[in-house]
């Protein structure tokens, strides 16, 4: 039994499918959902990923609620924000969603 710790290890096969399974999702497939996802990983409420991202708030916040598509700028400096917080957004067998990097942190 794994102690608190140690993640439990999984079969080799089981590795080989979810690796075979796993890609990392391209800028212009992230949503404002996904994008909602990755503030709460990393604790950040919308004026903290506005201001670091040098974005209105208000622009953060159409683009999470899907209200508007955001300029290619504006997605591109949130992205890029995220990501350098060790964000990483993947689909793994059809399901997206951010996972955090802990070794880029």
């Amino acid at each position: 039994m794994p102690t608190d710790d140690q993640a439990p290890s999984r079969p080799p096969e089981l590795n080989a499918d979810f690796e075979q399974n796993v890609r990392f999702v391209s800028g212009d497939m992230v949503t404002g959902p996904l994008v909602v996802a990755a503030r709460g990983l990393l604790g950040w409420g919308q004026a903290e990923l506005a201001e670091r991202a040098e974005i209105r708030r208000q622009t953060l916040a159409e683009f999470e609620a899907g209200v508007r598509r955001p300029q290619a700028r504006v997605r591109d400096a949130v992205l890029s924000v995220l990501e350098g917080e060790g964000v990483r957004f993947v689909d793994i067998a059809g399901a997206c969603g951010p996972v955090l990097n802990f070794s880029s942190r």
